[in-house]
């Protein structure tokens, strides 16, 4: 497997970093939603803060995320960051662990491009991946499997071999690797897993991750923090978290 070597386009106060085999010509309107909704590209919205779109571009099927703050800090600014250097934005920090990981091997999203760009003290950011065909989260994939609703693994394009705990088992096994190569993930909820039709698990959304290159990390928290957000996501939908299924996901963790 070749590596991602990432290019650069920098013209103050506007630094893009991308992939030179996706995009030859990285624009600043790339990074704008409102560009993909004049050309009607706009397919969908992710959940979560409104800040992610999915967008049918000329270069791909992408994702488009921006840096938003939330709770008491969004009050002040909903887009803007203390600016300490390009290399140092979190779309910036972003792009960089998500080509680490991609050179590793490991399943994440394709990083495709990234912005920063400062005004004075203050700066923003949006990071631009590869759409994962045919995913869905963790969390939609745990209410289908609640409600008896899972895909066969002939469905999946795979095999028939227990769909349901195949899935929760692959994700310990996803899970294990990124702490293995040394990996932590700030925010492991069950939005942040994907799990496409053929039952490959990746992981997504890298912000604020700690990455220490042959330092396997201790997950627990980790695992603490996906396990919390499976069951909110039971309790809002009145449904009983499935204590065989979490078996199945620490079993694959563990293997």
């Amino acid at each position: 497997m070749s590596s991602m070597q990432p290019a650069f386009h920098i013209e103050n106060p506007v630094a893009i970093a991308f992939d030179a085999d996706v995009l030859c010509d990285p624009k600043k309107q790339y990074f704008e939603e409102d560009y993909w909704r004049a050309q009607n590209a706009v397919t969908g919205t992710a959940k979560g803060r409104g800040n992610s779109w999915f967008i049918n571009a000329a270069f791909g099927k992408v994702v488009l995320r921006k840096y938003l703050r939330g709770g008491w800090a969004a009050r002040i600014s909903r887009d803007r960051y203390f600016y300490k250097g390009v290399k140092s934005s979190r779309s910036f920090q972003e792009f960089s662990v998500l080509v680490a990981l991609l050179n590793l091997g490991l399943p994440v999203p394709k990083p495709v491009a990234a912005l920063c760009e400062h005004k004075g003290l203050l700066s923003r950011g949006a990071l631009i991946t590869a759409a994962i065909a045919d995913a869905q989260t963790l969390a939609d994939y745990q209410h289908r499997d609640q409600n008896g609703q899972e895909e066969t693994g002939e469905q999946a394009g795979g095999q028939a071999d227990g769909a349901s705990f195949s899935v929760w088992h692959k994700t310990g096994q996803c899970i294990r690797r990124f702490h293995a190569a040394g990996l932590w993930h700030a925010d492991l909820n069950a939005r942040n897993v994907l799990v496409d039709r053929g039952q490959q698990v990746y992981l997504i959304d890298f912000d604020r991750a700690r990455y220490t290159p042959g330092k396997p990390v201790d997950g627990h928290n980790n695992l603490a923090r996906l396990k919390r957000s499976l069951e909110k996501i039971c309790t809002q939908d009145n449904e009983a978290f499935s204590d065989a299924a979490w078996a199945q996901l620490l079993a694959g963790y563990n293997d």
